[in-house]
């Protein structure tokens, strides 16, 4: 029998979603994880006339599975990629036929912070190899509708930064991975509405985040996982079209330094993302990406070597905006 055959579940309730751009579908039979979906995936009103991907999430009410949950584990086979939340939690996901059937737990279905933190976005994350979105490791906030992008290594600030431009009022749309997609022959980033991540040491730079404790995130790392607009009371943003790409090397010394960046050197800066769907015989999503990557060299590119308070790094920049702009500060 066909895994993927809908007819051997129960899963009365569907809703689709633009999900960064694209059309994703989800069936369950789990009201909390039909939330979960609203609360990191944006409803569409009408049933579309395609859809990019289909996930089917159905609970299985005899498992009895309980948090704490462990790391999650991926294994793939050509098209089929297999991810285990826990011995309970699994998702086959077909690249081929863009649909993925999942089995819960009931106390992992109704854990909706995890579904929204750790499941849906790596689900996500594992379909933008064949549809038309392509994934970025960097950072995103909004200006009247212009994304600034920050890339850069780990530890390069991109969160940090991310966080003092939209307390200066521009929205946050992500602070670690922004996804891409075309519009009209326009490049467009989005954003996931999933908990900002900062190391410990933000701490020394926000001090609201003394009366918190970091824990282990998602890739192992020490972090503080927050609701930005909760704790901070910034503004969230879903998209916005591309404008700006600055490359983040950070300092130890005070310092703000721009130098721009040619065309070239932005795509060069890239070249792994480029690799992995080559190494993967993936041409779909390496095409899509080659086109981003040159919509982002098309950008204005810059490269910010910088050292000091993250609020006095986002004051530089916003005044550069405005100086290459001539628009005023969001309010």
């Amino acid at each position: 029998m066909d895994p993927f055959s809908e007819k051997r579940f129960i899963a009365p309730l569907i809703e689709y979603f633009n999900a960064a751009g694209s059309i994703c579908s989800v069936s369950t039979n789990s009201e909390s994880i039909h939330l979960a979906a609203r609360d990191i995936f944006v409803p569409i009103p009408t049933v579309p006339p395609t859809v990019d991907a289909d996930m089917l999430l159905w609970v299985d009410f005899s498992a009895r599975s309980t948090p704490p949950w462990p790391a999650a584990h991926f294994r793939g086979l050509g098209h089929l990629v297999y991810a285990a939340f826990d011995l309970e939690n699994t998702v086959l996901v077909d690249l081929r036929g863009r649909r993925a059937i999942g089995r819960f737990s009931p106390a992992m279905a109704s854990d909706r912070g995890y579904l929204r933190r750790v499941v849906f976005p790596t689900l996500f994350g594992i379909f933008t190899d064949v549809i038309s979105v392509a994934p970025l490791h960097c950072a995103c906030v909004e200006r009247r509708s212009r994304g600034l992008l920050l890339t850069g290594a780990s530890g390069s600030g991109k969160s940090t930064l991310s966080l003092a431009l939209a307390q200066r009022g521009l929205g946050f749309l992500s602070d670690e991975w922004t996804y891409f997609s075309w519009r009209g022959g326009s490049l467009m980033a989005w954003g996931l509405p999933t908990p900002l991540k900062l190391l410990p040491d933000a701490c020394d730079f926000f001090p609201m985040l003394s009366s918190m404790q970091p824990a282990v995130s998602l890739n192992g790392e020490l972090a503080y996982e927050i609701e930005p607009e909760v704790v901070f009371g910034i503004r969230r943003s879903a998209w916005a079209e591309p404008a700006w790409l600055v490359f983040l090397e950070r300092q130890r010394s005070h310092g703000f330094n721009l130098a721009r960046v040619s065309a070239k050197e932005a795509a060069a800066e890239f070249e792994e993302h480029v690799d992995y769907f080559t190494m993967h015989g993936l041409s779909e999503g390496r095409d899509l990406l080659v086109k981003t990557l040159r919509g982002l060299g098309a950008l204005s590119c810059w490269r910010l070597r910088y050292g000091g308070e993250p609020d006095s790094v986002a004051r530089d920049l916003v005044e550069f905006l405005e100086e290459k702009d001539g628009l005023p500060a969001s309010g």
